[in-house]
């Protein structure tokens, strides 16, 4: 990420018809609308280049897989990357079906291993089954300028199915997509779900998501659209590695990692335990320095704790005020959101004192804070009226960073919790 906003990758269309041996006449070239989205949707683009790309491939949180005219096996890395790493990608129309073929390609090999790629690659063509060309392109091949009535004419209705990534995003029955295709992908390997097809059987959207993958492939071009919610999915998924929820009932992730980074508050009992996620260090000191400018010198009481402090304050709790008091006030170690750094407890300087939790003192700090947190990217993580929901007591002091400032406008515009969010999921 840079500036806690995610970086997408998107694969370049390459021009390579070169009859005059000009070098100037091999080109990369990029879709600006592709850019324009996911800027607009707060991510940072990138073009990616063929030549040794695995070399790119730590920079990106997350790829575009856009349209083009012709799949290029030098970018299959990618997939592997996002699969790996668990990244999403947003393939588009080309995009779509070299996100199919890769899946197709691997489903094949395993049936014949004794095969080299390029002789699974030209045993599908032969079939057929590599990407098939519509006889009749009418129906889904349209060319478009502009001018919306040019897109308008290059629309059909798709149908989505219920209980995939792509309905979830989209939350509706039906698309009516501007589509500008002439091949297709005429079928998915086992693990790759169809999540929408065209009237006339054509498929439209497909996804892989086993093992928490997030890869969503979609035939027509949300790009020419005036909404963004598959440019906001993509931005969003950016940040799975924040956007988890931890409580009573469900304990870090394992595969959680997290860079620790040293972070000196001048709250004077603070010490390691002002400690940061890296992910979240730089929002935190926005966040700080914008309340310390409306007059609230606010620091870190508490962030980072790790797993065998918070098992010492468990452990202290529970045998000085029993085991049920220490199960309502106090997170289990394993079990709470210090651990993974994301996690603040924020104090107040007021008259040469440090005043924290409850303190009167707090109240106007706490409203401008509740306020403008989700600006950078926190959320108010116990809220008042909340604690059957949350299993706590309302922690007006408790921010969580999640890093995405769509997500968390909403969660504090709505006042949810983080619970209530991942129900709605």
């Amino acid at each position: 990420m840079i500036k806690n906003k995610p970086v997408i990758g998107i694969i370049p269309t390459y021009n390579l018809v070169n009859e005059d041996n000009d070098p100037y006449q091999d080109r990369a070239s990029f879709v600006r609308m592709y850019e324009e989205k996911i800027y607009e949707c707060g991510g940072i683009p990138i073009g990616l280049l063929h030549q040794n790309v695995e070399d790119y491939l730590p920079l990106c949180d997350g790829y575009v897989w856009p349209g083009g005219s012709k799949i290029w096996p030098d970018f299959f890395p990618v997939l592997e990357d996002a699969i790996k790493h668990k990244k999403p990608v947003l393939g588009v129309c080309l995009g779509l079906q070299a996100i199919g073929s890769v899946f197709n390609l691997k489903e094949e090999k395993e049936k014949h291993p004794e095969k080299s790629f390029e002789e699974i690659k030209q045993l599908l063509k032969d079939t057929d089954h590599y990407l098939k060309k519509l006889e009749d392109p009418s129906f889904h091949s349209h060319y478009v300028t502009k001018e919306i009535a040019t897109q308008d004419a290059a629309r059909h209705v798709i149908q989505l199915k219920k209980e995939t990534l792509f309905y979830k995003i989209m939350r509706q029955d039906e698309l009516n997509v501007v589509s500008l295709h002439s091949f297709i992908l005429p079928y998915v390997a086992k693990d790759v779900v169809v999540s929408a097809i065209s009237e006339d059987n054509v498929i439209e959207a497909i996804e892989y998501t086993k093992d928490g993958a997030q890869i969503l492939g979609v035939q027509y071009h949300p790009e020419l659209e005036n909404t963004s919610e598959l440019f906001d999915w993509l931005v969003d998924a950016c940040y799975h590695k924040t956007m988890f929820l931890v409580n009573k009932q469900n304990p870090i992730p394992k595969d959680y990692e997290s860079r620790i980074m040293m972070y000196h508050s001048e709250y004077p009992r603070c010490g390691e335990e002002s400690n940061l996620s890296e992910c979240a260090m730089d929002s935190w000191i926005r966040l700080r320095d914008f309340m310390r400018s409306k007059g609230f010198y606010i620091d870190v009481e508490s962030a980072y704790r790790s797993s065998e402090m918070q098992r010492e304050i468990y452990e202290n709790s529970k045998n000085t005020y029993g085991e049920e008091h220490a199960n309502i006030f106090v997170a289990r170690p394993g079990y709470s959101e210090h651990e993974t750094g994301l996690a603040i407890d924020i104090c107040m300087k007021l008259d040469d004192k440090w005043i924290n939790e409850f303190d009167e003192g707090l109240n106007d700090c706490y409203k401008l804070l509740h306020r403008v947190c989700a600006d950078y990217g926190f959320i108010l993580r116990y809220p008042e009226g909340k604690e059957d929901i949350t299993g706590y007591h309302y922690e007006p002091w408790h921010l969580r960073y999640l890093g995405s400032l769509r997500i968390s406008r909403d969660i504090m515009t709505r006042k949810l919790t983080l619970e209530e969010y991942y129900q709605e999921k």
